[in-house]
């Protein structure tokens, strides 16, 4: 259906990938993963057309349908119905003025061409397709500007699934579903006739419909392939970093021609911006490079520290300080109340308890975090721009955390934060980083009751593996709202709240 021929793209000089030949077939349910910045969105971009590679070609099999996700917002002044119904909504208009005016030529070829494209059976796959995506209650004459981002990216999703494509490439589908939502659009991919290409973070999923993973990891140019979801391809991974460890001499070499690499990047970012000192655009992009250099070496360094703390796990530094346990009742709120949403919840935790907050997007699950807020609670935001700020890493880290210089440089090591990012400003530090500091800190505070909402937000998998020992090991209690099921199973979920249909079902 689809392969690339030495393909190829550089940015500001710096090579996201090279050489890369693959092939999509029917059948085949491929998940691109990653960390942030390494060019799987550019590669999907590539691969749809959008964007043109450096060098190497994408061909296509004659008359392939591709649907692409990626969550760009469509004409704002364009209805519900007529953006989900598209041509066969245009169609229907016409068979219908071709009936009124008895035109039956017309109406021949307009209804060759409707059940062409299974006209009949359209508005049973919408229904499904709304009530799926959780967009069921939106009307058809509301314009899509006046939805929200959530409801926009749903609907869009839902517009690329009924097109009836052969093959699908989807930029992260299930960033705004809910756990039935995005279960369900696993069960669908994992029955798709045709090819399946996603970006994704969300491990259940992957492992829901995926029996191949491509990584771009921000180290090798080349393009990484398992075979399997998400479960065989970490396995293989550690397996393969490991025998890194194994063979020293081998790793060394490893290490060694990476770091000649990165050298050779930042000699050739100096030496751009010696050459041209009064030429702005070279010098930033010189600095650009320097940049990506720096970012290449801490992907480097964090891989073979993971790799180390998967092979030797007594080298991990510790993650959390120790408090005295606690017993007995820690929160007791009575009569909590959300207009429309929820009313007369009555909730006392324990000490130790792991409460999972469950619902439909829209039922109130963040709403009733905010109110559980308090000194006794402590709220981790989806979002935290007010943190971007020039305070420095480890002196914001110990200005919530009073423990000595050492110890916090150990803490915030276990974190991934090492030597060279300690005295960043927190400006600086992207979404997924500035969400694992904020964790790193209220895991670390005497404030005994933790309320996360949506904790696995920006987070990659190297990142989310030391978040949920993190939590693992602290001993308070917690709430939390995810959609991500690995992430609740394991930090040890024993109580679940569903909300839902006006009422709160603690179960």
């Amino acid at each position: 259906m689809l392969k690339t021929l030495s393909l190829s793209k550089t940015f500001d000089g710096e090579p996201l990938f090279t050489d890369l030949n693959l092939t999509l077939g029917r059948g085949d349910r491929v998940g691109v993963v990653g960390p942030n910045g390494a060019g799987k969105s550019t590669l999907l971009r590539i691969l749809t057309g959008a964007e043109r590679p450096t060098t190497g070609q994408v061909e296509y099999s004659p008359g392939l349908r591709l649907g692409y996700f990626a969550q760009q917002v469509p004409d704002p002044g364009l209805r519900v119905g007529d953006f989900l119904r598209g041509d066969l909504g245009a169609l229907a208009a016409e068979l219908d003025r071709h009936a009124r005016t008895q035109d039956m030529a017309s109406y021949g070829a307009a209804l060759e061409r409707w059940e062409a494209l299974d006209g009949w059976g359209f508005e049973a796959r919408l229904t499904d397709v709304r009530q799926r995506l959780g967009v069921d209650h939106l009307p058809d004459d509301r314009p899509l500007g006046r939805v929200s981002g959530g409801e926009q990216a749903r609907l869009m999703l839902a517009g690329v699934l009924l097109t009836e494509p052969d093959l699908l490439v989807l930029d992260e589908p299930t960033n705004h579903l809910d756990a039935d939502g995005a279960a369900w659009l696993g069960e669908f991919l994992a029955a798709f006739a045709g090819g399946v290409l996603v970006i994704s973070h969300d491990r259940a999923f992957l492992d829901a419909f995926a029996n191949r993973i491509y990584e771009l990891d921000g180290i090798h140019e080349e393009l990484q392939v398992y075979e399997g979801g998400y479960t065989a391809y970490r396995a293989e991974k550690s397996r393969r970093w490991q025998r890194l460890l194994l063979d020293y001499e081998a790793q060394e070499k490893y290490r060694v021609k990476l770091e000649e690499e990165i050298a050779k990047m930042k000699e050739k970012s100096l030496a751009n911006e010696i050459a041209n000192p009064r030429a702005p655009h070279k010098r930033r992009i010189a600095r650009m490079v320097a940049r990506k250099a720096v970012v290449r070496q801490r992907r480097l360094t964090r891989q073979l520290t993971s790799a180390r703390w998967i092979a030797e796990p007594s080298t991990r530094p510790a993650l959390t300080l120790a408090f005295p346990a606690e017993e007995g009742p820690v929160l007791h709120a009575t009569d909590l109340a959300a207009p429309g949403l929820f009313e007369g919840l009555d909730l006392v935790l324990e000490a130790g308890d792991r409460l999972l907050v469950t619902g439909p997007n829209g039922a109130g699950k963040t709403t009733l975090l905010r109110q559980l807020e308090s000194d006794r609670a402590m709220l981790l935001p989806q979002v935290h721009d007010e943190l971007r700020t020039d305070v420095a890493v480890l002196d914001y880290f110990r200005a919530h955390v009073p423990v000595y210089v050492d110890e916090a440089e150990s803490l915030l090591t276990g974190y991934l934060f090492g030597p060279d990012e300690w005295g960043a400003a927190l400006r600086t530090l992207s979404a997924g980083e500035l969400r694992r500091l904020l964790l790193a800190v209220m895991v670390n505070t005497p404030g005994r009751v933790l309320l996360l909402d949506e904790p696995t937000n920006y987070l990659d998998f190297d990142m989310l593996d030391v978040v949920e020992e993190a939590l693992r090991a602290f001993e308070g209690t917690l709430v939390l709202v995810t959609h991500d099921s690995y992430f609740a199973e394991a930090v040890g979920v024993t109580r679940r709240l569903e909300l839902g249909a006006g009422r709160a079902v603690l179960v």
